[in-house]
Order: C-alpha cells, then structure tokens, then sequence
C-alpha cells in the first residue's frame, strides 16, 4: 500500500469515475483501475462494485472504511509533509476573518511584540468559511473566525473567544429608531445591505428569513463590514450584524430578535492536532493557545 494508491482510491470515491479520476491527476485510466485492484487484494476485498461501466459506483463496508481512514491518513502526511521541509520557518500563517480580525488582531500583534517575535506573524484576511478550510488543508497554521455554531472537532485544538448575539441595525432616522425587539416576519418588507455569501452575517440573514418565511431583499452586497455599516447609517437599508462587532459605533440603532429567533456567532481560534510547531514557532504558538482577548 502506498500514498498514491490511496490518493487515487479517495479521488475516485469522490468523483465517482475513473475517467475524471484519472484526468485530475492526469494519468491513464488503467493506472487507477491498478491502484484499486493493489487494494484490494491488500485488504482481501474488493472495495469498489460497479456493474458495469456506466454504473453508479458503490463501496462495500471495508471500502468505505478505507475511505474514511486514508483521508485521516492522507491529511497527516500532508502535514509531515509540510511541517519537515518547513521546519526552519521563522513564520506562523494566520487566518482571520474580518469580523474576528477587527476585535483580536491588534491585541494578538501586541502580545507578539511584547515578546519580541512580531515578525513572526504572517496574516491572511478571509471569509470565516476560507480561513478554516485553509486551517484543514495545511495552508495556514492558525485560524481566528466566528460562525453560527461552536466547531467541536477532536482534530483541532480549539479555543472559544467570544459569543456574541446577531442583531438588527438601522439608521438613528430609521423607521424603526424607537424598536427594541422585533420578529423575523416584521423583516419581510425592509431593505437589507448585506455581505457575500459565505460571510457569517449573510448566512445568518438567510436564517432569519427562513423563520419568518421570506427572501431578503438584498439591495446591495458590501464588500467590507466597514461599508455595510456605513450605508445603514446613511439610511439606504438595515443590516444584520454581530452585536460586538459595532458596539462602539455612532449613528446606528440596535434591535434585537424576539427570544426564539435569536441567532448568535462563536469566535474561535483554531490550529490542527498534527501541527507540530518548530523552535522558531512554538512562543508564539503558545500566546495563541493562551489567548484572552479581556486581559
């Protein structure tokens, strides 16, 4: 058994053709065809059963065992990979997401000059989604980002930082200046600024306006948080918005959703299991770990 015929077996159990297969990793289709049969005659089973060629194909019980074990597999020799030939970096590449950046980067930058190794910090600024798919695929070190939802992944060293409430803001003009509360459905008929989707305000958005049965009109798509707040205070729409990010802001009013329909975002700082940090990093590694972002 070797990395590559488990690199071919994964592809094709998620491609689900040999053809594709073979294409992505531009070799020839017998090439994969052999890699499974090493496989399976490895393991005394064969894997894969396919009827025909045009066949959907299927994974028996030790395939998709295989399956589940070679990824697992696959991603630590990646990071060993990485991680050996990297092991004189004087660098820990960080992913943060605008939201999270703009409440803890200063503080972590801070912290690290403290300790005199500020050059050690190699920023990547991403959507939430981006920075941990960068953390998973070894493409960064360190991600910082908030979601709907806590991550709770045994592969992951993971630190909570904040939890923070979504709320409604509009303009001090607004027709809403004077709302305290309000519902989902009352959101029906307003005009939203929002950010792209995969951005956690807008995913958070669309889950309000699921609970009260509506699409949001969307009347303009803000490229930074920054921007989407200043259009709310010009009146030109309303806006859903984590509580903490704009909790030193002027000229906006903060409404909240009735108990229910609340929906909050999870701050979380995150590194891999596997990432074994060398000489160079491992100070700074260990502010991260530690991080408090109220001291």
């Amino acid at each position: 058994m070797n990395e590559k015929d488990l690199l071919y077996f994964c592809k094709l159990v998620e491609t689900g053709n040999y053809t594709a297969t073979a294409s992505f990793f531009d070799v020839t289709q017998p090439t994969i065809s052999m890699a499974v049969k090493r496989l399976a005659e490895k393991f005394g089973d064969p894997l894969i059963i396919q009827k025909n060629r045009k066949s959907k194909i299927m994974l028996t019980d030790a395939g998709d065992l295989l399956y589940q074990k070679a990824k697992i597999l696959l991603q630590d020799i990646a990071s060993i990979n990485y991680d050996v030939k990297h092991a004189s970096d004087k660098k820990i590449r960080l992913a943060f997401s605008g939201e999270a950046g703009s409440l803890y980067i200063a503080d972590i930058v801070q912290q690290f000059h403290q300790a005199n190794i500020t050059n050690l910090i190699e920023t990547h600024i991403e959507r939430s989604a981006d920075a941990f798919a960068d953390l998973t695929n070894g493409n960064v070190d360190v991600a910082i980002y908030s979601w709907m939802v806590p991550i709770n992944d045994p592969e992951y060293f993971i630190h909570n930082l904040q939890k923070t409430e979504l709320v409604i803001i509009t303009g001090t003009n607004d027709q809403w200046k004077d709302a305290h509360e309000i519902s989902a459905k009352d959101l029906r008929n307003r005009k939203f600024i929002a950010r792209a989707r995969g951005f956690l305000t807008r995913e958070c958005l669309e889950e309000e306006a699921k609970l009260g049965d509506f699409t949001p009109n969307i009347i303009y798509t803000a490229p930074t948080m920054k921007l989407m707040i200043d259009l709310v205070k010009r009146n030109v729409g309303i806006a859903l918005a984590m509580e903490s990010s704009i909790q030193d802001e002027q000229g906006i009013h903060i409404i909240h959703l009735r108990p229910g329909q609340k929906l909050w975002a999870y701050m979380q700082i995150a590194m891999r299991k596997s990432f074994v940090p060398n000489k160079y990093q491992r100070q700074g590694i260990e502010i991260l770990r530690n991080f408090d972002p109220k001291k």
